[in-house]
């Protein structure tokens, strides 16, 4: 029988403890008997016996003294002779992050030379960051005001960022003699002049660039666009021949294409309209934006053509509800709404119970008048929280056609109830609103989200004042600049507009006359300031002040109708209403108010 095993004792808690403590003690002592003395000569003792660690210690020391010089010396001259051309390297490869991180390297080891700042341009340019890159580009124009093509870079970035001030500047500085023969810089000014359609300058500017640079599409292409607006018809055909050669061109084409078909559809040129749109339509460049107007080209031209596009547009964008809601975006904004309508029944039902296809699918029912079809679309479905306020909008305009009045008197409580609570929503639904014709309603949303602060109360009052322009109320648009007034009290320009209205109006004269009495004295050059002023004194009834005010810019009532009002009614008040009658009787009716109209009449009607 095997005998039973016996384990050790375990070792007891105290006799552990006691065992660290004297180890930790041995430790204390060796530390207390260690001097820095006797290290100091061990260390002698060693460095004297062993060569191996002498040569160690010498090694590293150089390589120290070395690594210190290469960072201190060597890696920046490195940097100020490969940096920019690394830099280029990183761009070309589309590797904007390390390009970035290498320019700024370049910039803080060469803040005064420019071609840190050229490549920084470049960056910001390639990153959509137009401001910044004109900020760079004319900071390496000023380093090396002797470069041109520093100059031109620093007006091609202002013009990307369209400020044309900006480009005027730089192409200012330019010598005239290189200006002339610089077909960069010619067709930059050239490109400025059409856009403020100086077009006779511009055609001068690229006709010039053509002569110096040759038969280009950067100045063909330019030159048609200004060519194919002249009434001359030799000229008009020379722009029509330059577009024209230049549509099956990968870069230039598109640009060429879109204006040959708008001038198709101008003209009413059926056969170009179906050629440019074709054209257009399969260019490899062709972009979204671009369909809608090749749709409405054909259709105009072709109806047969257009029925077999859109057939196939039908197939290929049904695979997707979004690409189902891009055509019928198109087809509801050429106006082929019954086209909505028809393809509507063909698309997967559960898709069209939610946004975006609801929602498109409702306005080509709403235009189409198919209001049973658009009651069953938005009567029980929900739209989630960013679309339902439009269920409830389109339910109510089908609720309404039906004759369904309590139902509709429902729908616009809770819209309107909505709006209170989300100003953004309030503000879109009122723009539709009022596209469909329902100009109460929007007026009452665009009032209360008024009453919300923020951007969205000046969007909505700028959406009345506009309302109440083209209704000719002046007493509308004396309650939303007093309005805008209150929100903006530093806006000038509002202040003064509110002050007219509320002298108009006969309202808060008082405050209407500080206002156009600081405003003059802050600027006393100001046209429109020196005007109100004038009206504020006239109102008062001192009609000899007020003509000594504005007389002095009584030549500038030809081209100004806010100083041919003023100067026009302060010559009847003074009694030479020959002379204010075809200054009144000038103004454009549509720029006037009803009561102004009538102040008008008042003022010309002899005693």
């Amino acid at each position: 029988m095997k005998p039973p095993e016996t384990k050790p004792a375990a070792k007891s808690q105290p006799d552990a403890t006691a065992s660290r403590d004297s180890r930790w003690l041995r430790w204390r002592a060796q530390l207390n008997g260690l001097h820095f003395r006797d290290v100091w000569w061990q260390f002698l003792n060693q460095w004297e016996a062993h060569r191996w660690l002498r040569r160690s210690a010498y090694g590293l020391l150089a390589a120290a003294v070395l690594a210190a010089g290469l960072w201190l010396w060597a890696y920046p001259a490195w940097i100020r002779r490969n940096a920019i051309k690394m830099s280029r390297e990183w761009i070309a490869a589309g590797n904007l992050l390390q390009a970035a991180e290498m320019v700024q390297k370049a910039m803080s080891l060469m803040p005064d030379e420019p071609e840190p700042w050229q490549l920084a341009a470049e960056l910001c340019r390639l990153s959509g960051l137009k401001l910044q890159a004109v900020g760079y580009a004319s900071r390496a124009a000023r380093l090396a005001p002797d470069n041109p093509d520093l100059t031109l870079g620093w007006a091609a970035e202002a013009l990307r960022a369209n400020l044309p001030e900006e480009a005027d500047k730089a192409l200012d500085k330019l010598p005239p003699e290189v200006f002339m023969h610089s077909p960069v810089a010619l067709r930059l000014r050239g490109e400025l002049a059409r856009r403020q359609l100086r077009l006779s300058v511009a055609r001068g500017c690229f006709e010039t660039a053509l002569r110096l640079e040759g038969p280009l599409a950067i100045n063909e292409v330019p030159l048609g666009l200004i060519l194919i607006r002249s009434t001359e018809a030799a000229t008009r055909q020379r722009g029509l021949a330059l577009l024209t050669k230049w549509t099956g061109d990968l870069e230039w084409g598109p640009a060429a294409l879109r204006t040959l078909l708008e001038d198709a559809v101008a003209a009413d040129d059926r056969p170009a309209m179906r050629q440019w749109s074709e054209a257009l339509r399969t260019h490899p460049r062709c972009t979204v934006g671009d369909m809608p107007n090749c749709l409405f080209a054909l259709g105009k031209a072709d109806e047969s053509r257009y029925r077999e596009v859109l057939a196939g547009l039908e197939r290929d964008h049904a695979v997707t509800p979004q690409a189902a809601a891009q055509l019928l975006g198109w087809l509801n904004q050429i106006g082929r709404h019954a086209d909505a309508v028809r393809w509507l029944p063909t698309l997967p039902a559960p898709a069209m119970q939610q946004p975006p296809l609801a929602v498109l699918a409702a306005e080509a029912l709403r235009v189409t008048a198919g209001w049973v079809e658009l009651a069953d679309r938005t009567g029980s479905q929900n739209w989630g929280a960013e679309f339902e306020f439009l269920r409830w909008a389109y339910a109510r305009e089908a609720a309404l056609a039906l004759g369904q009045s309590q139902r509709a008197g429902e729908l616009w409580l809770t819209l309107f109830n909505h709006t209170r609570l989300n100003s953004v929503h309030g503000l879109f639904v009122a723009a539709n609103l009022y596209s469909w014709g329902r100009t109460a309603e929007a007026e009452r949303i665009w009032w209360q989200v008024s009453e919300n602060g923020g951007k969205t109360a000046t969007d909505s009052l700028a959406a009345l004042a506009r309302h109440y322009q083209l209704q000719r109320d002046a007493e509308g648009q004396y309650r939303t600049f007093r309005q805008l007034h209150f929100l903006k009290p530093e806006d000038a320009a509002i202040g003064n507009n509110y002050a007219f209205f509320a002298l108009l109006t006969g309202r808060d004269q008082r405050i209407a006359d500080e206002i156009t009495r600081a405003n003059l004295a802050a600027a006393p050059a100001n046209e429109a300031y020196v005007a109100t002023r004038t009206f504020a004194i006239l109102r008062h009834g001192r009609a000899a002040d007020a003509l000594a005010l504005i007389a002095p810019l009584g030549a500038q009532s030809g081209r100004s109708p806010t100083i041919a009002f003023a100067y026009g009614l302060a010559l009847a008040e003074n009694r030479r209403r020959d002379e204010a009658r075809p200054l009144l009787n000038g103004l454009p009716p549509e720029s006037l108010t009803l009561r102004e109209v009538e102040l008008i009449k008042s003022a010309l009607k002899e005693p």
